[in-house]
């Protein structure tokens, strides 16, 4: 076939210059054939399409594509391989089979291509259910009036595509624990089995024998509880948990825009739950039903929550050091100065640690769960009885700046024996209330102007109490009013007249 250059100069000598086909012929080297059909040519569009010619592997193509459609639902071990193609052919289609094994592969190559696809094809999976994926996402929430980044901890079931999430103020193995609980108890059911991928909070970084990734001692003996079994991804592979990973950014968007507000994390996990509850009324993308109702039908192949609970929380065992302090993950928790130097048992769970002495008879305090490095949490009411007989250290306590100012002047004005006994009323006060309470109480008794330790107690059993015989009739001695006292009727009875 001629360039369009060689074309058009073919046709410039024989339009422009008056050259007859032989004299071209000989100019141009071409048969004579070839100059007359490019000088008669009318049409130089060109052609998209090649007009297919007829092949002898056509009548193969439908057969050799039917049997590999057929082995999608074989076990991959008993799949058509091509030497089996091409022997299958010649033992079932001898009369069509014109072509060469070699060819025969060539064709179940480009056919497996086309019923397989490629490698970066997205096949449409048909999950078992009772199976569910977990994982983890964060946003962004108001708590206690400051802008704050949490986590959601979502499991999702990727044959009804129904989520559940709870927020979590991290992704340790206690928050992914604790999560899965309330929602096992929430649905009533466990998953057969769980895929995670290998978050360090469920996986452990060694291998087993057979090379298998180890799953963490808690989160094992957590499985067995439950019944579920455990299922990790491979590296770096999101697809194949690609359900809850769509679930995460789903929920992110429909239930966390605008940032919500939490003031209790329990009850804003409640209300998150029953949210998800009502999005599962929605309509399942494929099978055109409502999710909810696939999600019963899914429950069959699920195990009933165990009513038995499970302890999720971590024991670990610290040093008081002089400070009355202990360190855990980089942060640090008060206990009391009677326990410096002795060792103490932390239960670490999800958003709180509790401290108890050392044979867990006796629970000493409790703390919110810190996650910033650095940062300290301390319970100055445990320090109310080192401060108390060592009253000039309260200016450069902790405590003394917590006080409300009430309590800082009155506390001031107290000699040490009055002191003592102030700041064990004060201690009561704390324990069952706050600091705002503190200073209502101490107000309240500086009205009847008495600013006693005894008065203060019987002031806040007062309020505490809220009898209907306190209110309004009870009155402190400068309330009450004047009152003349006239002896003369006692007189007259005596029958004399004292003066």
């Amino acid at each position: 076939m001629l360039t369009i250059t060689q074309v058009n100069y073919i046709r410039e000598l024989f339009f422009l210059e008056g050259k007859t086909y032989s004299e071209i012929c000989k100019m141009t080297g071409k048969n004579y054939r070839t100059i007359k059909k490019y000088v008669e040519m009318d049409d130089f569009n060109q052609k998209q399409h090649k007009a297919k010619r007829p092949n002898k592997s056509d009548p193969l193509r439908p057969i050799i594509r039917k049997w590999l459609t057929e082995d999608k639902s074989r076990h991959h071990k008993q799949r058509h391989t091509a030497k089996r193609v091409y022997d299958r052919l010649k033992e079932e289609h001898p009369d069509i089979l014109k072509v060469s094994e070699r060819t025969v592969r060539d064709i179940v190559k480009q056919e497996k291509a086309k019923v397989f696809g490629s490698d970066d094809a997205h096949l449409l999976l048909d999950h078992p259910g009772g199976e569910a994926q977990v994982d983890f996402g964060s946003f962004e929430a108001f708590e206690n009036g400051a802008k704050k980044k949490l986590h959601e901890l979502i499991l999702s079931f990727p044959k009804s595509n129904a989520g559940y999430a709870v927020a979590t103020r991290s992704e340790t193995r206690e928050a992914l624990l604790e999560g899965l609980v309330t929602i096992f108890n929430f649905i009533g059911h466990v998953p057969s089995s769980i895929r995670f991928d290998q978050m360090s909070s469920a996986a452990l970084r060694t291998r087993d024998e057979k090379g298998l990734v180890k799953v963490a001692d808690p989160v094992m003996r957590f499985s067995t509880h439950y019944g579920f079994s455990i299922k990790f991804c491979n590296p770096d592979s999101g697809n194949e948990k690609g359900n809850v990973e769509n679930k995460v950014g789903t929920i992110r968007r429909n239930l966390f825009v605008p940032e919500p507000t939490i003031t209790d994390l329990d009850e804003f996990n409640k209300e998150l739950l029953e949210k998800c509850l009502k999005k599962n009324k929605e309509i399942h993308y494929r099978f055109k039903e409502p999710i909810e109702k696939l999600f019963e039908e899914e429950k069959v192949l699920m195990i009933p929550v165990s009513k038995v609970q499970f302890d999720t929380a971590k024991y670990e065992t610290r040093k008081v050091n002089k400070y009355g302090l202990i360190d855990y993950s980089s942060c640090r928790y008060s206990v009391s100065p009677k326990y410096v130097g002795q060792s103490v048992i932390l239960k670490v769970k999800a958003n709180e640690i509790e401290i108890f002495s050392k044979d867990l008879s006796e629970r000493i305090t409790t703390h919110q769960r810190l996650f910033e490095k650095g940062s300290e949490s301390i319970n100055y009411i445990d320090f109310i009885d080192i401060i108390k007989v060592r009253p000039n250290a309260l200016k450069y306590s902790g405590i003394y700046s917590l006080l409300p100012d009430s309590w800082q002047v009155y506390l001031q004005s107290l000699d040490k024996d009055s002191f003592k006994q102030a700041f064990d009323t004060l201690k009561t006060i704390l324990i069952e209330d706050d600091m705002d309470y503190a200073d209502r109480v101490l107000r309240e008794t500086t009205k009847h102007d008495t600013r006693s330790p005894e008065a203060i107690a019987v002031t806040y059993k007062r309020l505490k109490e809220n009898s209907i015989i306190y209110d309004g009739s009870l009155h402190f001695p400068s309330d009450l009013p004047l009152y003349e006292v006239d002896t003369s009727q006692y007189d007259i009875l005596m029958g004399g007249n004292y003066q």
